[in-house]
């Protein structure tokens, strides 16, 4: 008990030096990245046609009532500053924050745009001239064509050196990958969704990542109450009268691609997790992006049938009508390619499960990337689940419980103990690693013929760069 103690302890020591004088040169103060803090929490995403349209959210004190955004078109790699006296416009609207009474919530959408095409924006209040930092964000190609996406899961960060310490593992990422389209994010952005604090603590910090890129969300059980969810992403659900007090669901297309983002934080007699509403959708969804000529589905899930950690044996994850037994079968037959999940806190990937929630053997093909062994699953027939571990603090141990088995992990490709466990056990819950010295993220790069998955981690212990612990992917011929 004594060393478990003392190794939490040097855990904390140097994490803390990390986030100070890192390699990564990330700065524990907020206002590193943004110059002007009046505009916070600002926040791009997809609204509807990836190549058209964008979805902003930001928020202010009470005193900005305006909601402005302009966008100014880039040329090319010019490194000449946007002119926003020439800038597309557009107005939106706000109201007082759910969480807190003494911030005002923001929301605009940008129509019109060009695909496959660069903007600087800003948002803010026109007529106080109170403008947020200038970003960078990028439209959808018109025609299809190769394209990567991060992913991240959890931050889940409870304290501001924690939700520092969530930032710079995208942060890193970011560094890491370098060239990416877009980001999606898993579900448990924050530990408590109606703690506004959190919320700054995650986006602030990270503001030069989340500012700069396209955001895809999934909600995830820490922000299932009071809009904590939707107040954050400006979002087109599935349907205008759906429910949005627990989280949302909705889709979209990118490239050749159909995208399905799921909210399992719904309930019903028929379903855990999820509601009949948002089953049939999800179903009409996927069939209708396959009829229209989808070449590839994924599908962004929170809380996922297939894990090997604390959730695996879930009521709502193994129970009669729980997602393993309900939703995944039928993600099977719709003929969904991945599932990314989130909610578990360790890396795991499955073979690929048809609908009848077997693990399929398909014929693999092997070719080398980044100095390593790429093996990728060829034409098969079933879905594969995988979960890129957390970007933040909390991690969890594997889950040894008789009511898996042999048979359980018979399904899966990767399903080893979580890796921060050689640095000890959390002194305030010994049923855990220590907290905070191991991130994971993800890089997805799919294009006319394959889907690659490249998984990364990085172990603040060591202080090195992130290095690849895994690489998978899909092929269809």
């Amino acid at each position: 008990m004594v060393r478990q103690k003392m190794i939490s302890i040097v855990v904390g020591l140097t994490l803390l030096l990390a986030l100070l004088v890192g390699s990564s040169g990330f700065l524990s103060s907020a206002s590193a990245e943004s110059p002007n803090p009046a505009v916070k929490k600002v926040v791009v995403t997809f609204m509807g046609d990836a190549r058209t349209t964008k979805g902003f959210t930001w928020y202010t004190s009470l005193a900005s009532t305006q909601s402005d955004l302009q966008l100014v078109k880039k040329n090319g790699k010019s490194k000449k500053k946007p002119i926003f006296k020439e800038a597309l416009t557009f107005k939106g609207t706000s109201a007082i924050s759910s969480n807190d009474s003494e911030e005002r919530m923001h929301k605009a959408e940008a129509k019109g745009l060009r695909p496959n095409t660069e903007y600087y924006y800003r948002v803010g209040d026109a007529k106080q001239n109170i403008w947020s930092s200038v970003g960078v964000i990028k439209t959808a190609p018109k025609k299809n064509g190769a394209f990567s996406f991060l992913e991240l899961t959890d931050p889940q960060a409870k304290t501001e050196e924690e939700g520092q310490l969530a930032a710079d593992t995208f942060k890193q990422a970011a560094a890491t990958v370098k060239h990416f389209d877009f980001m999606t994010v898993t579900g448990d952005f924050v530990d408590n969704g109606v703690v506004e604090d959190q919320w700054d603590w995650l986006i602030n910090n990270s503001q030069n990542v989340w500012g700069n890129t396209t955001v895809v969300p999934a909600a995830g059980n820490h922000e299932d109450k009071n809009h904590a969810f939707i107040d954050h992403f400006n979002l087109k659900p599935a349907a205008s009268n759906t429910d949005t007090t627990t989280g949302a669901y909705y889709s979209f297309n990118y490239s050749n691609t159909h995208f399905t983002v799921l909210n399992t934080n719904e309930d019903s007699e028929q379903y855990r997790d999820f509601t009949p509403e948002q089953v049939n959708w999800m179903t009409n969804d996927i069939k209708k992006a396959k009829a229209n000529g989808a070449k590839w589905s994924v599908v962004l899930i929170h809380k996922g049938p297939y894990t090997t950690s604390n959730h695996a044996t879930d009521s709502d994850i193994i129970g009669e009508n729980g997602v393993r037994n309900k939703i995944a079968p039928l993600i099977g037959k719709l003929g969904v390619d991945l599932v990314i999940q989130g909610h578990d806190h360790i890396y795991a990937r499955t073979l690929p499960i048809n609908g009848d929630n077997q693990a399929t053997h398909p014929k693999q093909i092997t070719e080398w990337m980044n100095g390593q062994r790429m093996t990728y699953s060829v034409n098969p027939d079933g879905t594969v689940y995988s979960i890129p571990a957390t970007a933040g603090p909390k991690v969890y141990k594997k889950n040894t419980s008789p009511e898996l088995g042999e048979a359980f992990y018979s399904k899966f490709v990767r399903a080893e103990e979580n890796h921060a466990l050689k640095y000890g056990l959390d002194p305030s819950d010994p049923s855990r690693p220590v907290r905070g010295a191991i991130q994971n993220f993800s890089k997805v790069t799919i294009d006319k013929k394959k889907i690659s998955v490249v998984v990364y981690e990085i172990d603040r212990m060591k202080g090195t760069a992130p290095y690849i612990v895994d690489q998978f992917g899909i092929v269809k011929k």
